[in-house]
């Protein structure tokens, strides 16, 4: 009986082994697109979100993260094709809870790929936005609130999704302050100058935009008069314009 016992077990270690080769061979081959090389022109939608959750961001070129960044805007962002949109089971539900209220300081690769994508964007704006003239930046200022309200509402679809409290609007400017504080982390001091300047004309941005929404309600020249006015915040005078890239 004994023998017969080690023989069973001797059997089933010789199958088990290539099962096991072969199970671990099928998990590297379906990792490959997530480990392995990235071409951000033609990942899907679907791997893109798997690199977004498993791939560690920061040791990726720079280049990269640039790449990938567009390429999620393109896929997520307001002009795509597909919104995103969630559906939660109880059980996710429950997870997104219990994470919620019990969050630790060590941020997952999703947070921080998302806090690194969202700092590339924001320099590529604030770049963009310093080489441009007051008319062209009063343009771009416009399309960036308009991405500000997208994500937002993305945001909140997310939320709701989830079973997750509604912030408030002063909970939102604490987190958009929080997130703009981070983008100085290893920033030069001139850096730092120009992330709070373009900080404070995104804010004034979208103060502005708040009070357009409520022109367009008014009628006729009074609608009029408003909206001239409200591009005279946006355009950013030559003066001050040439002194700020002084």
């Amino acid at each position: 009986m004994i023998r017969k016992f080690f023989r069973m077990i001797g059997k089933g270690c010789f199958f088990s082994g290539p099962l096991a080769v072969l199970t671990i061979g099928i998990v590297m081959i379906s990792m490959h697109s997530i480990l392995g090389s990235i071409n951000p022109k033609t990942i899907d939608r679907a791997t893109l979100i798997r690199v977004m959750k498993f791939r560690d961001f920061r040791k990726l070129p720079p280049e990269t993260v640039t790449a990938l960044t567009l390429r999620a805007e393109t896929e997520f962002g307001r002009r795509s094709i597909n919104k995103p949109k969630f559906e939660f089971s109880e059980t996710e539900k429950i997870f997104y809870v219990y994470f919620q209220n019990n969050r630790s300081e060590q941020k997952s690769f999703f947070e921080t790929n998302l806090l690194l994508m969202a700092r590339t964007r924001y320099f590529q704006w604030m770049n963009d936005y310093a080489s441009a003239s007051p008319e062209q930046q009063a343009v771009l200022m416009k399309e960036v609130v308009d991405d500000m309200k997208y994500w937002e509402s993305v945001y909140m679809d997310f939320l709701r999704a989830a079973e997750l409290p509604i912030p408030s609007i002063a909970e939102l400017i604490r987190e958009f302050e929080n997130m703009i504080e981070q983008f100085k982390i290893g920033a030069a001091p001139e850096e730092i100058t120009r992330i709070d300047y373009f900080k404070q004309r995104m804010n004034t941005a979208i103060v502005v935009g708040e009070i357009q929404e409520k022109a367009q309600n008014l009628s006729g020249s009074i609608s009029n008069t408003m909206s001239k006015v409200i591009d005279t915040f946006l355009i950013m005078p030559k003066k001050k314009e040439k002194e700020q890239k002084k």
